[in-house]
């Protein structure tokens, strides 16, 4: 890897540290409505989904101290910035992940839940995937209009998942018992869940980072 790919990545979590007691908390919210609702698998999807939040904080905080100036300056391609940017996403992806499982277990044991193995592989693939999709979404369109003015759209990764699945619904015919085969697949298959989880969530990320690399390659910093 490129080292100056990776000390953009750095760059990004440094000035992240200003942001860490909301990311703190947004770790800490699944952790507690998992153990109220005593449903382990809603704070594995919810540790998730609130990651992208914090994937996302690193564009407030170079827009609020204006430091995407500082990338001018830097040694530092717009391209290898985009990376950097990225892998930060990428590892926040996969501390998010880590920690999810960790918490999902843990509350399992606290409240003697017996989990579903299929149950809890497809809530994580299901959401690691999110999590990129979102992340896939949203960085482009930071990156083009800036975080204040677009943040409104953090949110649209899920009204276009709502709206897809409406279409399939009405569109795929027999679409109960097409979607019942899709699961005993895969109930037959565990390994592969996690696996097409990451594979799928890796994919949005490479087609995200080559859109970001076009738009943010002819942004006049």
């Amino acid at each position: 890897m490129n080292s100056r790919v990776f000390n953009a990545a750095m760059l990004d979590f440094r000035a992240s540290k200003s942001s860490m007691r909301n990311i703190v908390i947004m770790y800490v919210i699944p952790i507690i409505i998992g153990l109220a609702a005593k449903i382990p698998e809603f704070t594995l999807a919810l540790t998730m989904v609130l990651s992208v939040f914090a994937g996302g904080y690193v564009f407030s905080v170079h827009e609020k101290s204006n430091s995407e100036k500082l990338y001018g300056i830097l040694p530092l391609k717009k391209s290898e910035m985009i990376m950097g940017r990225y892998l930060y996403a990428l590892i926040i992806g996969i501390i998010s992940a880590a920690l999810a499982i960790v918490f999902t277990l843990v509350i399992s044991k606290i409240i003697n839940y017996e989990y579903d193995t299929f149950t809890i592989l497809g809530v994580f693939a299901l959401a690691f995937a999110y999590y990129f999709f979102a992340v896939g979404i949203a960085y482009p369109i930071y990156l083009k209009f800036g975080f204040s003015k677009s943040y409104i759209f953090t949110m649209l990764p899920m009204y276009l998942i709502f709206l897809a699945f409406m279409l399939i619904t009405k569109k795929v015919p027999n679409f109960a018992g097409s979607l019942q085969n899709f699961f005993g697949f895969f109930k037959d298959h565990l390994p592969l869940i996690p696996i097409c989880g990451v594979v799928l969530g890796l994919v949005f990320l490479v087609i995200s980072v080559a859109v970001a690399n076009l738009i943010y390659t002819r942004k006049e910093i």
